[in-house]
C-alpha cells in the first residue's frame, strides 16, 4: 500500500511540476489579426499539440496546425515544433520544423516565425516566447560568422549546399543572396540589428516577376540574444508553391562553430 502511494506521490509531483511555458501566438496580414495567449509543455507532458481555423476579413478559410513532437535518439535534438498553415481543403501552405532542446530553448530564442505568401498576400506566424529580451550580439561581431546554405527542390531536381560568410551592406544590415541556377528564385540570408543587443537572422525565398520585380514567397525569422544562441537555432521550412512545386530551406550551425556538449 505504501509502495502503490509513493509511486502515486511521484507522479502527481512530476505533473505538477510539469514544464509548461506561456507564448504569445499572432497570425496577421493578408486580412488577417489573431493574438492568442497560449501553453506549450516538454513532449509527454501534456500541451503539445494546438490545432484551430481561422478566417480573413474576406471570408477565407485557413487552419493552423501545431505539434511538438520527440525526435528519434540518433538526431542532434531531442524535441522539435512542427508548425503547419493549410487551406481550407487541408492542402499544405507552409510548414516550420524548429528543432530545439526543450521549450526553455524556445524561451532562450524568445521571437520566432515564418511568413508564407498566399495569393500574392503574406501571413506572418509570429511565436513569442519572451518578450522582454535584452541581449549583446551585434552583426559587428559576425563578420567571419558561417551559415549554412541548404536550398532543395525536388520538382527541379535541384539541391544548393554551401557554408556562406554575410557581407556587411548597411551600417545595421549584413546580407547575401544566391539564385537557384536558371530557375526564377532567389533565397537569401540576412541579419539585421534590433534594439536591445538582439539580432534578427531572416531566411527568405524570392520569385522573380515581371518588370524586374521580385516576390517574396517565405521567410523563417529568429531572434538571437548571443552568439550561443545563434549557434543553438536549427530549422526546416517549406513553401507549398501554387506551380506544385515544394522549396525546402534548411539551416543549421556550420561544423567547428560549435562545441561539442561538457
Amino acid at each position: 500500500m505504501k509502495k502503490i502511494l509513493f509511486i502515486t506521490l511521484l507522479l502527481c509531483s512530476n505533473y505538477l511540476f510539469a514544464e509548461t511555458l506561456p507564448f504569445n501566438l499572432s497570425i496577421s496580414g493578408a486580412g488577417i489579426n489573431i493574438d492568442k495567449s497560449l501553453e506549450l509543455s516538454d513532449v509527454g507532458e501534456g500541451k503539445t499539440a494546438i490545432n484551430f481555423s481561422f478566417k480573413t476579413s474576406t471570408e477565407k478559410a485557413y487552419i493552423f496546425d501545431l505539434n511538438y513532437k520527440k525526435l528519434p535518439s540518433n538526431r542532434s535534438y531531442p524535441a522539435n515544433l512542427d508548425v503547419t498553415l493549410k487551406d481550407k481543403a487541408g492542402n499544405k501552405l507552409g510548414y516550420l520544423f524548429f528543432a530545439n532542446n526543450g521549450v526553455q530553448h524556445l524561451k532562450e530564442i524568445g521571437v520566432f516565425g515564418l511568413l508564407v505568401n498566399v495569393a500574392g498576400e503574406l501571413i506572418d506566424i509570429k511565436f513569442t516566447f519572451e518578450k522582454n529580451k535584452k541581449g549583446n550580439l551585434n552583426i559587428t561581431s559576425l563578420g567571419e560568422e558561417r551559415f549554412v546554405q541548404d536550398t532543395l527542390v525536388s520538382k527541379f531536381n535541384f539541391q544548393m549546399i554551401r557554408p556562406v560568410i554575410l557581407p556587411k551592406i548597411k551600417e545595421s544590415v549584413r546580407s547575401q543572396t544566391y539564385a537557384l541556377d536558371s530557375h526564377p528564385y532567389r533565397v537569401n540570408y540576412t541579419l539585421r540589428n534590433l534594439n536591445g543587443g538582439l539580432v534578427e537572422f531572416q531566411h527568405n525565398l524570392y520569385q522573380a516577376m515581371d518588370g524586374g520585380k521580385e516576390s517574396l514567397l517565405t521567410r523563417i525569422y529568429f531572434q538571437a540574444d548571443s552568439i550561443e544562441t545563434l549557434r543553438k537555432a536549427m530549422y526546416a521550412g517549406k513553401y507549398f508553391h501554387i506551380d506544385d512545386v515544394v522549396f525546402k530551406l534548411v539551416f543549421y550551425p556550420a561544423m567547428g562553430q560549435t562545441e561539442p556538449p561538457q
